[in-house]
């Protein structure tokens, strides 16, 4: 957001490479997910991807629509970092749960 130069290029870099491994990774935790059955794994992969891929729609229709009425990408970012702090919040809940006999 402040940034320019060789940092904001690095950053891209980082953030290229980094965001591009996020989709194969949770696909194998998908698929390594005792409670998902190979024979519903086709299901349970096009449901993920149905979800995962809201993002990349109503993502830059939000943030097109906060430039719109305020003039300035800040209120985007904004949003965004808000939307990311409360995913984050959510994830303290989430725990893993043990099968009997294995620890």
């Amino acid at each position: 957001m402040t940034t320019s130069g060789m940092l904001q290029l690095t950053a891209l870099i980082i953030y290229g490479i980094v965001q591009s491994s996020y989709i194969p990774i949770l696909t194998l935790i998908l698929m390594d997910t005792p409670e998902i059955e190979s024979r519903f794994l086709g299901a349970a992969g096009g449901m993920f991807f149905c979800v995962a891929e809201v993002g990349g729609f109503s993502g830059p229709l939000i943030m097109g629509a906060l430039m719109d009425a305020t003039g300035t990408f800040l209120a985007g970012v904004l949003f965004c970092a808000f939307l990311n702090l409360v995913m984050i919040g959510l994830t303290f809940p989430l725990g893993t749960r043990h099968s009997p006999g294995q620890e």
